[in-house]
């Protein structure tokens, strides 16, 4: 998949809404892979997207479990 690129996302947080699966896991890629720290919430707990991230990005994801 391709991205759109915001050059200026190094180091910037990003939060977002569902960020473990679907559309919300894209998204999460996306910023990751621009360089943003991202935090994202949801319901359900994402481990296989976790370690799927793990080691691919400068900065890990940050998890939170939330009902929104």
């Amino acid at each position: 998949m391709q991205f759109a690129t915001f050059h200026d996302l190094e180091d910037q947080s990003v939060f977002i809404t569902g960020g473990g699966s679907g559309i919300g896991a894209d998204l999460t890629k996306g910023f990751l892979s621009q360089g943003a720290k991202v935090t994202f919430v949801q319901r359900s707990n994402p481990e296989k997207f976790l370690a799927e991230c793990e080691g691919k990005y400068k900065y890990e994801p940050t998890f939170i479990k939330c009902d929104v």
